[in-house]
């Protein structure tokens, strides 16, 4: 009795283990769609509409390169949510759109002020986890990208979730950009 249960315990954790072993899927986005973050399997649960105990949203704006080279291809925004005791959530299978408006931001030396230039982009995408992020090409943004110190980029999001309304953020970035 003492074999069957010793081999029963071991067949399931060799499942386990080698299981989580398996390579990573590859998934093709095109521009300007979110690619999803892999992760290890995890049972689905049917989609409730609700993150649990959201209080906030915080976002990270910064560049992406998605070939060979190092040089960037556009402009990233990611997603960090909150609950109400100021830690991370981790949610999947939510559909939440999210509005953004892309603007040149820098800062006046001589008059000591910040400068907000025109849109530069504006859009609505879908997402459907937390993992999710987004990507804007640089084709796509009505400006030319500059590494000149001064410049950097204001991202204002939107973000409406099925049942608990609209978060809406501010982030800034060093991605530059100078006005057409």
């Amino acid at each position: 009795m003492k074999r069957l249960v010793a081999s029963i315990i071991l067949a399931v954790f060799m499942t386990l283990s080698f299981g989580a072993c398996a390579p990573p899927q590859t998934v093709t986005v095109p521009p300007g769609e979110t690619a999803p973050v892999p992760t290890s399997p995890t049972p689905e649960k049917p989609a409730t509409g609700i993150i649990k105990d959201l209080a906030y949203v915080k976002g990270m704006v910064s560049g992406y390169s998605d070939d060979a080279d190092p040089e960037d291809e556009g402009v990233r925004i990611i997603f960090l949510w909150y609950d109400t005791k100021s830690k991370m959530i981790f949610f999947s299978n939510i559909p939440i759109s999210v509005a953004i408006e892309l603007y040149p931001y820098g800062y006046a030396f001589k008059a000591y002020e910040d400068m907000l230039g025109r849109c530069i982009y504006k859009g609505k995408v879908q997402i459907n986890s937390s993992a999710s992020e987004i990507r804007i090409p640089f084709e796509e943004i009505d400006a030319i990208p500059t590494k000149e110190p001064g410049y950097g980029s204001l991202a204002k999001v939107t973000i409406h979730t099925p049942q608990q309304g609209d978060y809406s953020i501010e982030v800034t970035s060093s991605e530059g950009f100078e006005t057409k």
